[in-house]
C-alpha cells in the first residue's frame, strides 16, 4: 500500500507579496479574516472537482481527448494544470508520441461529490502593510473526512484562492493530501452523493 502525500508548500508571502529589504515593512499593520459563502465556495470548488471526476472516471483517453483535457484544466487550475494530470496520466504516456490510447492511472482523490468528504471552512483573510503595494487578500477553502475509515482518518485539504484583476478567484496552492495511490484506491473508494451534503453545518 502506497499512500501519496502532494504537499504543496504555500508560499504566500512569496507569490502575493514583493520581497523588501526592509523587513519591518514585511510586517502587516493591520489583518482581518472573514467568513465567506460556504455555498458558493462549494461551487466554486464543484466546478474544478467535477473536471477532475471526469477524468479519473475513465479507463483511457485519447491523444485528442488529452489535449482537451489539457485545456480544461489549464483554464480551472491555471499554472497547476500538469499536477493534476499527472496524478492522473502517467508522465511515460503523456510524453509518448506513439501512444494513441493513453490508459488513467488508479487513484483516489477526495471530492466534494464523494459521502463524508465536506467543505469545513471558507475565510478571507487580507493583510495591510504601510506600503499599499504589499496588500494581500486570499480565499481559503478547507475539505476534511468526517467518517470512519482508519486510511482516511484526520484527512484535510485546503485549496487557497488570490484574486486577479478582475476581482475572480484563481487557484494560487493546496496544502494537505492531494490523493491516495495503491491497489485499493480508486475514485470509487468512498461512494458518490446523491444529494447536497456536502457542506458541514458550523
Amino acid at each position: 500500500m502506497k499512500k501519496l502525500l502532494l504537499f504543496t508548500v504555500m508560499m504566500i508571502a512569496a507569490g502575493l507579496l514583493s520581497s523588501c529589504n526592509n523587513s519591518e515593512k514585511m510586517v502587516p499593520i493591520e489583518e482581518e479574516t472573514l467568513h465567506y459563502d460556504r455555498n458558493r465556495a462549494a461551487e466554486i470548488i464543484k466546478e474544478k472537482e467535477e473536471l477532475i471526476l471526469q477524468l479519473a472516471m475513465k479507463k483511457t483517453i485519447s491523444g485528442l481527448e488529452y489535449r482537451e483535457f489539457e485545456k480544461a484544466f489549464s483554464e480551472e487550475f491555471g499554472q497547476h494544470a500538469q499536477l493534476f494530470l499527472k496524478m492522473f496520466v502517467s508522465e511515460n504516456s503523456e510524453n509518448s508520441r506513439a501512444h494513441d490510447v493513453l490508459p488513467i492511472e488508479e487513484t483516489f482523490y477526495p471530492t466534494l461529490f464523494h459521502k463524508e468528504i465536506a467543505l469545513t471552512d471558507a475565510v478571507v483573510h487580507s493583510s495591510y502593510y504601510e506600503d499599499e503595494f504589499l496588500h494581500s487578500t486570499y480565499l481559503s477553502i478547507k475539505q476534511a473526512y468526517t467518517g470512519d475509515d482508519d486510511m482516511l482518518e484526520n484527512w484535510e485539504r485546503e485549496y487557497i484562492f488570490s484574486q486577479n484583476e478582475a476581482g475572480e478567484w484563481e487557484i494560487h496552492g493546496f496544502s494537505g493530501v492531494m490523493n491516495f495511490t495503491g491497489e485499493e484506491y480508486n475514485m470509487h473508494y468512498l461512494e458518490l452523493k446523491s444529494d447536497e451534503s456536502h457542506i458541514k453545518k458550523e
